[in-house]
């Protein structure tokens, strides 16, 4: 077998390995973003590790009979991208948790453990996916800043790692997203034709409201070439219904990820939450404005009221001066009548019979403003005290949703 004119070394499929490609145009091509300047070098493959691959790669063309499947674990290491790589490196802990986690196959893990995923915090992440350009990805649906990246030249992935362990649903997804761009190129042409056609129809399908719309937009940008290894991991991680997606499709991911459903599972349990966590803010401040309207309402008519009685209490004074100023035998020959406020009639009688019951009312006026100012009192402190936790469950929702997205750190 030769080696076709233009001298680029070939993988045993015939493809032309893109980071390949990539150094014979001095380009590397990272996937995770929106803009394409070159990236720096990644933990993966050193220059010397790459020439040494070509030139298995090339050796191995002339061989006949040779030929290795994608993502099968050789004597030589795991093919990825249609070439052979190197054996892969033992995997932390941490990496055998997140591929249990995203239910990976042995192939789905080789890929994890090939790329030594790094998961790191804000200010160790920031800048990591900064060249954000062709075949882009970001795996995490309500953030606005990229969190994830895969570099095909060295097959490493880079992933944001929010502080907040309720937050690690979206560590998860987006690793599992990352190591499906990297299960992308592992593919063949022909599949990789099948299978952007079979997306496509599948996308086209999905309810236009579906925010997975707006993810695919975004992180295919300007480079529509990225659209379908977009729809293979967005899809992937993201979209399930019963029976699954088209079958061919899913044999492929069935090559990656041992239990799909349960994958998008992990996408569908954390953002419930914080969906979860948005409705029950909902409820509770609409439930705080409707108690605080009527404790307003409860609290205004006990103001009018106290206002009344005490308008009361200064005519009665005023009278009760009046009488007390005249002589002794006027004074006896005065006769009142009154018609309190609530309505009691104080019928025609002697001024200090009248006099006398207006102040009874009078005293059970005030006994029962003070009755109802007690409960008041409780209400507003309850009241005071749910303001404290609503406002305390909003900033805790708000610094969530900021914790999505690094860039905001």
């Amino acid at each position: 077998m030769s080696v076709p004119s233009d001298d680029l070394p070939r993988s045993p499929t015939g493809r032309v390995p893109q980071w390949v490609r990539d150094e014979a145009t001095g380009q590397a091509v990272p996937v995770g973003w929106s803009a394409p300047p070159p990236p720096q070098r990644r933990d993966g493959l050193g220059a010397a590790a790459r020439a040494m691959i070509a030139v298995v790669v090339v050796a191995l063309v002339g061989v006949v009979g040779v030929t290795l499947a994608p993502g099968v674990l050789t004597a030589a290491g795991v093919t990825v991208r249609g070439i052979n790589a190197p054996r892969i490196p033992a995997p932390t802990p941490a990496l055998v948790a997140l591929g249990d986690e995203a239910f990976l196959t042995d192939a789905g893990r080789d890929l994890l453990y090939l790329s030594r995923a790094e998961l790191l915090g804000a200010a160790d992440f920031a800048g990591r996916c900064d060249d954000r350009g062709w075949l882009g990805a970001s795996a995490t649906p309500r953030a606005d800043g990229t969190v994830g990246c895969y570099w095909p030249d060295d097959g490493s992935i880079v992933v944001y790692r929010p502080d907040d362990e309720r937050l690690h649903g979206s560590v998860v997804e987006t690793v599992a997203h990352e190591v499906l761009h990297a299960a992308w190129d592992t593919l063949t042409r022909d599949e990789q034709a099948v299978a952007t056609a079979l997306l496509a129809v599948e996308v086209a399908a999905l309810d236009p409201a579906d925010p997975v719309h707006e993810q695919i937009a975004g992180s295919v940008g300007d480079h529509p070439e990225a659209t379908a290894t977009e729809h293979f991991a967005y899809l992937g991680t993201q979209v399930w219904r019963d029976g699954g997606l088209d079958p061919q499709l899913e044999r492929i991911y069935a090559r990656f990820v041992a239990d799909r459903a349960a994958l998008v599972g992990v996408h569908t349990a954390w953002t419930g939450r914080l969906d979860d966590l948005e409705a029950e803010i909902t409820a509770a401040q609409e439930s705080f404005e409707q108690r605080y309207t009527a404790d307003a309402q409860t609290r205004a008519q006990h103001a009018a009221d106290t206002a009344t009685v005490q308008a009361y209490r200064e005519l009665l004074d005023a009278k009760d001066a009046e009488v007390a100023a005249l002589a002794p035998a006027q004074r006896e020959r005065v006769l009142l009548s009154w018609t309190w406020h609530d309505g009691t009639e104080l019928p025609m009688a002697p001024a200090a019979t009248t006099l006398a019951a207006a102040r009874a009312l009078l005293a059970r006026d005030d006994a029962d403003l003070a009755a109802r100012a007690a409960p008041l009192a409780a209400a507003e402190a309850e009241l005071a005290a749910e303001e404290t936790r609503v406002t305390a469950m909003v900033d805790d929702y708000n610094a969530l949703i900021t914790q999505l997205d690094p860039t905001s750190r």
